[in-house]
Parts: structure tokens; sequence; C-alpha cells
């Protein structure tokens, strides 16, 4: 005899297995999780949006190599995934540059992030 089963819902976060008297609407295990996946999805429009306005294609999984603008410290890519105000492509390039303004030694032009392209090498 086939029993009519419900089938196993999960959460479209953490992929936990959501209780089965959980209502047909829920999708989350928690406001933690529902929390956690609406940052997710901001962040990819973000990342799709900026390079859409920078004409550059996006190809699954390969945000990464896109850039927004140079390093002022490394000369080096920084990337969309990073936020939109980001001026140095990592923390250690941050660190530097404030030791470099905390002993007098480096003034940092101003510059927009928008002065590189991906092309450039």
């Amino acid at each position: 005899m086939a029993r009519n089963r419900k089938p196993v819902r999960r959460c479209r976060q953490c992929r936990a297995v959501l209780p089965r008297d959980a209502g047909p609407n829920r999708q989350y295990c928690d406001s933690s999780c529902r929390s956690a996946f609406w940052r997710r999805v901001q962040r990819y429009e973000s990342i799709r949006s900026r390079a859409t306005e920078q004409m550059v294609d996006i190809l699954t999984g390969g945000g990464l190599l896109l850039a927004q603008g140079r390093c002022p410290m490394c000369a080096g890519y920084v990337s969309l995934r990073k936020r939109d105000d980001s001026v140095y492509c990592s923390p250690r390039c941050r660190t530097r540059a404030w030791r470099a303004r905390k002993a007098g030694v480096v003034t940092l032009p101003e510059r927009p992030l928008q002065e590189a392209s991906p092309g450039d090498a």
C-alpha cells in the first residue's frame, strides 16, 4: 500500500530540512537564513548591474575576474565582488596604505574608481 507522503522540503539558504508541519509558504528555516539569502541575492544583482554598466559580460562564476578599478598600492584590480566604494584590492593593501599615511610617507591621489577597464594589463 502506497502512502501519500509529503515531499521533504528544504531551506533555500542552508538546505536544512524544514519541519513537516511548516506552512506551505515557508521557504527558510529561520530569519537568519532568510536574511542571508536576501543579502546573497542583492549582492549578485549588484555585481551584475555594475558589470552591465561597464559593458562587461558576466559568465557563470567569472565575476571575480571583472574589475571596477585599480588598487593604488599594488596596481592590482579591485574586483566587482567587492563593495561599490572599494578602493583597495585586499585588506593587506588597505593596511599598507594606512601605515604609509600614518607615517606621512605617501599621499594617495584622489581618483575615480572607474578609470581602469578589465582589458588593461
